[in-house]
């Protein structure tokens, strides 16, 4: 062996040992970054300032800055080497992201300030494009790691929201309770974990390990802290939408497992009567506050957003992109923000935008629908609920975590995370 030789030999384990270390710790940073989003930001940040910027560089520092110039400049070629999503996709977001800049600054001269604001949300959508060519270099097998941290982060903004709104699980259906324009409830990691956690509690429950049920008691606490402040903000979607979950999996894990069945109905059982005031309060909540908003302006905002659109050809084509105002009748005044996906998509993008948008969730669909096994379903019922009620129902599609959730669900079919 020659000297160069055996200097290579002696370096490579110390080099393989660096490079290993900084994926490591680049992960880390990562789930750091989400936890103190949970501590100390919240989902929809009126002045975002150094807890923000401290996320930001902690998420850039897991992306790293040549991956994210590569996806935001459009290196589709290139990009394409790391398999993960059609060229379509790439494309579509790279024209969303710099024709609505075009659009909103140079056609409509809309605010710096509102084009920032709407560009943010266009990001957090896409993140997956960033994301997973960093998780798939980590070391760290995301698709069993990712949904226990976006469950940490959904109990900790629970936890958060009766700290500041200063009442214990007890008081829930008393009231509907207000943050003080936090709206930490509404970030799509709490409507996960209160789903999640107490399908997982039943999921990866033994009867023969003390640990287990130990385990499967903190996961049922979490998830219905989680319920509870979704209860105390008296939201009717995801509320809804969790029972139905519960009752598929209800259903479908009862024909194969007896003992999880039962498991099931005495947590129920438990639970109705422990909290049997609380859920008769806020299910009354619930009812008045049906009765009194119904749809709570959403379709008068769906027509608000199809008249601005169709004023020209050109609107209803390309939008009138970032920054864009609009006369929201809900509000009686100008605002630029919708309560949907779709309405945003349609109003800063156009028909264009919607296509792009809706193309890029269906691929995904389409491979979930590919891949899917029941063991996933847990993780499937969870995922879904948050990203319907941003979809159709609230504004929590504008939210850091909204992206996470379209993430996860992309790992759940990536070939490189495999392990649920």
């Amino acid at each position: 062996m020659n000297s160069k030789a055996a200097v290579n030999a002696a370096v490579s384990p110390h080099l393989a040992t660096i490079t290993v270390g900084k994926k490591t710790l680049s992960s880390y940073a990562f789930i750091a970054g989400l936890l103190i989003y949970a501590l100390y930001s919240a989902p929809f940040p009126a002045n975002p300032g150094l807890t923000e910027f401290m996320i930001a560089s902690l998420f850039m520092l897991f992306v790293n800055i040549p991956t994210g110039i590569l996806v935001m400049s459009g290196g589709f070629t290139i990009y394409q080497k790391y398999g993960l999503f059609p060229v379509w996709i790439h494309v579509g977001f790279f024209l969303l992201l710099w024709w609505g800049l075009y659009n909103g600054g140079v056609v409509y001269h809309w605010q710096l300030s509102d084009i920032v604001r709407d560009l943010i949300p266009c990001v957090y959508i896409f993140v997956p494009l960033l994301l997973l060519p960093a998780m798939q270099r980590s070391r760290l097998n995301w698709q069993l790691v990712f949904p226990w941290v976006l469950s940490a982060v959904g109990v900790i903004l629970s936890i958060r929201f009766f700290f500041v709104v200063g009442i214990s699980p007890l008081d829930i259906g008393k009231m509907s309770y207000f943050d003080n324009f936090l709206y930490l409830p509404y970030d799509p990691t709490v409507s996960f974990a209160g789903i999640f956690l107490p399908i997982m509690a039943v999921h990866t429950w033994k009867s023969t390990s003390f640990f287990r049920w130990m385990g499967s008691l903190l996961m049922i606490t979490g998830g219905f802290l989680c319920l509870g402040s979704l209860m105390a903000v008296a939201q009717r979607a995801p509320l809804g939408m969790a029972v139905f979950s519960f009752f598929i999996y209800f259903m479908l894990s009862s024909r194969k497992s007896l003992k999880k069945m039962i498991l099931f109905l005495i947590i129920l059982i438990t639970i109705s009567v422990l909290a049997k005031d609380q859920i008769v309060d806020s299910y009354d909540l619930l009812v008045a506050k049906q009765e009194n908003y119904g749809a709570n302006g959403k379709t008068n905002e769906m027509r608000a957003v199809l008249n601005e659109t169709s004023d020209s050809v050109y609107s209803l084509l390309f939008g009138i992109g970032w920054g864009g105002l609009f006369f929201d009748p809900t509000y009686q005044s100008e605002v630029s923000f919708t309560h949907s996906a779709v309405t945003f998509f349609l109003l800063k993008g156009g028909v264009l935008g919607v296509l792009i948008f809706l193309y890029y969730l269906s691929w995904i669909t389409y491979k979930l629908l590919q891949n899917m096994k029941m063991k996933q379903l847990p993780y499937l019922l969870s995922a879904i609920v948050p990203l319907t009620i941003g979809l159709v129902f609230q504004p929590s599609f504008k939210t850091l975590t909204y992206g996470m959730m379209i993430t996860f669900l992309c790992l759940l079919f990536s070939k490189s995370q495999e392990g649920i």
